[in-house]
């Protein structure tokens, strides 16, 4: 009898274990156990000449669906899972992504970030995420200005997998038809392709870096 009841017991914790695995957004990326996501924010020791990472959480936060248009200041929003969103999405103030383990957001129309507005974009410990821009319309640039005469605000990447192409006229990521604004890379691997006459990094067509 204490058998029977020692396997139910069991069973029981298993299903329910299970219930709770079902909840964490993503299953495979790195959740703690009440729920918050952990992200990797990095910072230039400059005595020691080199990156350093420090692991951290966030417990508030927005998952990213395919209909997401907006990052909006003071939130944080995370890459949960591999999806395509076919919308522009526009960052105000100061907003900030996650891009958890073994999950990618294909930002097919690119990420509006210009002048005073601030785009912080971090990965997890494996750095496996990614964010893929590669269709933008008109001069617009992949990550930062949304046409002609807008200049890029900040954009920091703190880790992850970032590929981003500009239109025509537009950096991949920075500016579009002009100013690029400021971006920091403390980590992972970035690849920005600019429009016709656009930088990589830095200014779109006849604009300053």
């Amino acid at each position: 009898m204490k058998q029977k009841k020692t396997g139910r017991r069991l069973l029981s914790f298993l299903l329910t274990l299970a219930m709770v695995v079902g909840l964490v957004p993503g299953m495979g990326i790195t959740a703690y156990a009440d729920g918050s996501i952990s992200y990797q924010e990095a910072s230039w020791n400059a005595s020691k000449k080199a990156v350093e990472y420090t692991e951290k959480s966030v417990a508030d936060y927005i998952v990213v669906a395919s209909n997401t248009t907006a990052f909006e200041d003071g939130k944080w929003y995370v890459v949960s899972e591999t999806l395509t969103n076919n919308n522009r999405i526009t960052v105000t103030g100061t907003a900030n992504l996650i891009l958890t383990d073994g999950a990618t957001l294909t930002a097919s129309k690119g990420i509006t970030v210009e002048t005073g507005n601030t785009l912080n974009i971090y990965a997890q410990s494996a750095g496996t995420g990614a964010l893929t821009i590669s269709s933008v319309d008109g001069s617009k640039a992949g990550i930062g200005g949304s046409g002609q005469g807008k200049s890029g605000g900040t954009v920091t990447i703190n880790g992850g997998t970032v590929t981003a192409t500009g239109g025509s006229g537009g950096a991949g990521i920075g500016g579009s038809e002009t100013g690029g604004g400021t971006v920091r890379v403390n980590g992972g691997t970035v690849t920005a392709t600019g429009g016709k006459g656009g930088a990589g990094i830095g200014g779109g067509w006849g604009g300053y870096g």
